[in-house]
């Protein structure tokens, strides 16, 4: 603001003094004239409005408050609006407007009538009387500037504590919070406007306001604070859309500007950001203290206020987008993910006392939902003890509800949902010690998605709730929701502060989710089939990493059932447990009575960011832990612990041939139960598997060999043709890790059966001769083989130029699996 004011001082500077002769001077309303027509006003309209001083400012001019309402309709359903000028003074037309407003509250327009029945307009048209009428400065005669509450020296707020460290300083400040404090209002709008500030008294003479002096207008808040505004910008949009009506724009301050907020973190990118800021100025109080909506507004032209603030009229008038009862949307007191606590209340009185109350205890509430939410199914959990919150993180209401906690269990039982989602931690929740202390009731709104959705059934703590404005629920459509508005009378508050709402219902369309891609998708990766078998369970966690977790399918059958134990491929770096689908049908192992795991697990990049050398060794011991965990739950499941065949493609057949070859892993002495399972398998059935990481022992058998290098800490961005050279030229140094994680040198007289598959070859293989596709050539499975024919270990290999019919992991699997007949 300050380079602003520069600025302004600079075209002053350039402009000829004798430019503004052509504009006619503006009469300056004089202290006189505006007590005078204060008097005349309390004079000629006795039963609608009122006139007192809430303070004496400098030179013994009191600060006065008007009160315009219908004293012949009694006020407990009315709704209360303050507007002041906190920047009265330099800023003359915030007063003139003030007043302008004042007159048309008075007058005979069907709307003024209207809204002196539903509301109380109190109205503080010079909150600085010794600016307004003599010094033009912001600052009364102590220094202090009452609209930021600035003194001398330092601000005088205490946030904290919302007092003044210095009242006796701000007694036009004061006035104006002893307003707030006693009504209490639902909206409080601050007016300000043009002025001269920029100058300085002597710069002035004459020429202190003159005809075709205007501003920008602003509605709803402040250039320089963007907390200065109304929490709902629908709020704003009616305003100006009234003075629009009426022939006056209005500026939307960042939305025009097209720029974003700013804040502590994006402090370097200033330039390109708005540069209002969030601060504490005086209009703060009244939301802070009791909840009320504050907003400011720019008045270049009396006539534009008004009509803008017709606009915020009607609203406190009329019913707000989603309520159901009249007034301005004040009543939300704590919220969390689209579910409220609100006021309670039939009349503005009850709703105000709630409101009040609420506000000042919700930071002691701690609030929640099931969680996923569930089309037919919505809750809110509301916990406003120590006790309350101790059953939620325990997750046992019995101590609290007795048997009304049925009701809860019941209704959590049938549903999806993973967990009570609350907005504190469950160590949070068992530290609590304080309670929220209430009397004047309290409600909470659900919204369903839904335009007319049947049997609703609402629950409290278990316990049925009848349809009732007071006690009980009410439900109606607004705003694109069912809105559902649950009613705690004062005389029915639980003490031990638990709220625990469920709310039933039957929704009144079928709304489908889920995007399908397109078909040639879903055929390449095997989606239909993925959808179609659902897992028993699914992202089943075996370790701590988020990628070691698998799904698992267990089929039903009087006899434990033998596995299907299925790896992933991808280069350990890429794809995922479902592209089973793409290789096998899990559908017809579970009728076959063959139960299925499929795993991820750790990729090299997880080992290169930890610094894990060589990278290859994560995803091949997630592979065994996988393994083992899965023969942990054997007798839980139903497993046969021994019928365990290991499948997988690429690199999931490699970790498959690893497993099959290395040594029993287990360690029988083990605290942990799981690391005393077994690694063996029955036997392995993988398709183009890698056996060797032995660069020496590739090219021998495949010359144009580029595969490897990237399990071995080579990097991931590279591609293999650069790596494999520096990987072939550094094997001396990676020997002993090659012998360890290579399943070929593993190999030993004990180890199963292999069954290997390759359907890509495009010519004979013959070792020694380049391949197509060296990284899962045949000849992959020729060199396994040569070494377990040695051995006496059975290594049968199939591929597209055996001359022999085809067969594929499914056959394999299915026919060495079958269960044995009773």
């Amino acid at each position: 603001m300050k380079h602003l004011l520069a600025l302004f001082c600079l075209l002053a500077a350039l402009v000829p003094l004798g430019a503004q002769e052509s504009y006619a001077p503006m009469h300056r309303l004089t202290w006189e004239e505006y007590v005078g027509t204060l008097t005349h006003w309390r004079q000629k309209f006795p039963k609608i409005m009122s006139l007192e001083s809430r303070g004496m400012s400098g030179q013994t001019m009191p600060v006065y408050l008007l009160k315009i309402t219908d004293t012949t309709v009694p006020a407990t359903d009315k709704q209360v609006c303050l507007i002041t000028t906190l920047h009265s003074g330099p800023e003359r037309t915030g007063t003139t407007g003030a007043m302008a407003f004042a007159e048309w509250c008075l007058g005979d327009d069907p709307l003024a009538v209207e809204t002196r029945k539903k509301q109380i307009i109190l109205i503080m048209p010079c909150v600085n009387p010794l600016a307004m009428f003599y010094t033009d400065r912001f600052r009364n005669e102590h220094g202090v500037d009452p609209y930021t509450g600035g003194g001398r020296l330092r601000k005088l707020w205490d946030v904290k504590t919302l007092t003044l460290t210095q009242q006796e300083d701000a007694p036009e400040l004061t006035a104006v919070l002893s307003v707030i404090d006693e009504y209490q209002p639902e909206v409080h709008a601050d007016l300000h406007g043009t002025g001269l500030q920029e100058y300085a008294p002597s710069q002035l003479g004459s020429r202190r306001m003159y005809h075709g002096q205007i501003m920008t207008e602003v509605t709803g808040g402040a250039y320089s604070n963007y907390a200065l505004r109304p929490w709902d910008w629908r709020v704003t949009e009616a305003m100006i859309d009234a003075g629009r009506a009426a022939g006056f724009p209005s500026d939307r301050f960042e939305a025009d500007a097209q720029r974003t907020f700013w804040g502590p973190e994006l402090a370097p990118l200033g330039r390109k950001l708005w540069h209002g800021m969030p601060m504490f100025y005086s209009a703060h109080y009244g939301y802070a203290r009791y909840h009320t909506m504050l907003l400011t507004q720019e008045v270049a032209w009396e006539q534009s206020l008004v009509a803008r603030m017709q606009g915020l009229m009607r609203i406190g008038n009329g019913v707000w987008l989603d309520e159901r009862t009249p007034g301005y949307p004040v009543n939300r007191m704590r919220h969390f993910v689209g579910h409220y606590v609100t006021a309670y209340g039939s009349t503005a009185a009850e709703r105000r006392a709630s409101r009040v109350e609420l506000w000042n205890q919700q930071s002691d509430f701690a609030l929640g939902f099931l969680y996923p939410q569930t089309v037919g199914r919505e809750t809110l959990v509301v916990a406003t003890t120590a006790a309350a919150k101790h059953a939620i993180a325990r997750n046992d209401f019995r101590p609290l509800l007795g048997d009304s906690a049925a009701g809860i269990e019941r209704f959590i039982k049938a549903g999806p949902e993973l967990k009570i989602a609350m907005e504190q931690t469950p160590e949070q929740l068992l530290a609590a010690t304080t309670d929220a202390s209430f009397s004047h009731g309290i409600g909470f709104r659900l919204r369903l998605p839904y335009r007319e959705p049947r049997q609703i059934e609402v629950r409290l703590n278990g316990s049925v709730l009848k349809t009732d404005a007071t006690d009980g629920y009410e439900s109606w459509h607004a705003d694109g929701f069912t809105q559902v508005q649950v009613n705690v009378p004062p005389q029915k508050l639980p003490a031990h502060g638990l709220y625990f709402i469920t709310c039933a219902y039957t929704p009144d369309e079928q709304r489908p989710t889920g995007w399908m891609p397109p078909a040639e998708v879903r055929e390449k990766y095997a989606t239909d089939k993925l959808d179609a078998t659902p897992a028993t369970f699914t992202d089943l966690p075996y370790g701590t990493h988020f990628r070691q977790s698998m799904d698992v399918w267990l089929a039903q059958s009087p006899k434990p059932t033998p596995v299907v134990f299925y790896i992933h491929g991808g280069g350990w770096n890429a794809q995922d447990k479902t592209d089973i689908h793409q290789h096998l049908d899990v559908r017809a192992f579970l009728a076959a009575g063959i139960s299925v795991a499929s795993i991820n697990y750790r990729f090299l990049a997880d080992a290169n960011a930890a610094k894990v050398s060589p990278p290859l060794q994560w995803p091949l011991q997630d592979a065994a832990r996988a393994l083992q965990f899965l023969r942990s739950k054997a007798d839980a499941w139903h497993l046969d612990k021994i019928r365990i065949a290991a499948s997988g493609v690429s690199a999931g057949g490699c970790s498959s041939l690893w497993l099959a070859m290395h040594d029993d892993m287990a360690e029988p002495q083990s605290a942990d139960p799981v690391a005393r399972e077994s690694t063996r398998l029955l036997f392995t059935a993988t398709k183009a598997p890698q056996a060797s990481f032995d660069p020496q022992q590739l090219v021998e058998w495949i010359p144009n060999s580029e595969y490897g290098a990237h399990a071995f800490g080579y990097p991931l961005s590279k591609s293999r043709k650069e790596t494999f050279p520096l990987f072939l030229a550094d094997r001396e140094k990676h020997l002993a890790d090659i012998r360890r994680w290579s399943p070929i040198a593993h190999a030993s007289a004990d180890d199963p059966p292999a069954y290997v598959i390759y359907t890509k070859d495009d010519k004979p293989p013959v070792k020694g001769q380049p391949q197509s596709d060296p990284s899962h050539s045949v000849l992959h499975a020729l060199m396994l083989q040569a070494t377990l024919q040695t051995l006496g270990v059975s290594c049968e290999v199939h591929h597209s130029q055996d001359g022999r019919p085809a067969t594929t992991m499914q056959e394999v699997l299915s026919h060495h699996l079958k269960p044995a007949q009773p």
